[in-house]
This record gives structure tokens, C-alpha cells and sequence, in this order.
């Protein structure tokens, strides 16, 4: 992966987010800042997977979601590249790693069925016990 907008993504083992959804995130993130390309050809599942030493599951994992939102596609036998522009349906080029990581959040909260409210209630709930620790 030298040369590659990934070459220095590590992957945090202690932050508690999962490996799948930080490899995401870095993608979606150079995808939407310009660093990758539409059309430009991203590492393979396996080559990703040995240069970051995690698991290939992890890293296909990563890359579904991507497609499945829209940030890349996969040419059977060609690889995988990133989408056109206007395939690129939540991506702007001004999402920022926190604007991802709170999609993500939405995302996984509403499929706990969680309301927008009810996601809003709980994020403010916990902003004001953050508050009040030292």
C-alpha cells in the first residue's frame, strides 16, 4: 500500500469503536476529502487486511458498507474503485471523521429502532453527565 492515502491508517484496537467501522470511516473520509478519486482503484480486501494485520472478514465487512452506501463499487475480476460523484450519496467532500462517525452512530442506533428524538435525548443525556465529571 505504499504511495496509497492509506499507507498511514493505523488501526486503534482501544478506542471501543470496531476495527470494520474505523476502516470505514478512513475510507468514506478520503473518498469524501479528494484524497481518492472517483474511479480510482482501492486496495484489495486481502492486501488491506495483511498490511493492517486484522482479519480479511474485517476488512470485506468495510468495504460492503461502503458499496452498499454508495462510496464504492466492485468489478467482479477488476477490483474496487471509487463510485462517480454522483453515486455518492451521503459523502460530501466536508464530512469530517467526527460527521462519519455520527452517521454511523444514527445508522446504528436507528436499526435498534431507536427515533431520532429518542437519539437525541440520549446524546444530550450524556453531554450533561459529562458535565459534571472531572
Amino acid at each position: 500500500m505504499v504511495g496509497t492515502p492509506l499507507e498511514s491508517f493505523e488501526v486503534d484496537h482501544s478506542s471501543g469503536l470496531p476495527v470494520w467501522i474505523q476502516i470505514k470511516n478512513r475510507i468514506a473520509y478520503l473518498i469524501g476529502s479528494g484524497a481518492y478519486a472517483p474511479g480510482n482503484q482501492l486496495p484489495t480486501v486481502r492486501a488491506l487486511a495483511v498490511s493492517l494485520d486484522i482479519s480479511y472478514n474485517t476488512v470485506n465487512r468495510a468495504y460492503m458498507d461502503l458499496e452498499r452506501e454508495g462510496y464504492i463499487t466492485t468489478r467482479k475480476g477488476r477490483g474496487t474503485f471509487v463510485a462517480e460523484r454522483h453515486d455518492v450519496g451521503a459523502a460530501r467532500v466536508t464530512d469530517t471523521p467526527v460527521e462519519l462517525l455520527i452517521d454511523d452512530m444514527i445508522r446504528v442506533c436507528n436499526a435498534e429502532g431507536l427515533t431520532d428524538e429518542d437519539i437525541i435525548a440520549i446524546v444530550e443525556a450524556r453531554l450533561a453527565n459529562r458535565k459534571y465529571r472531572s
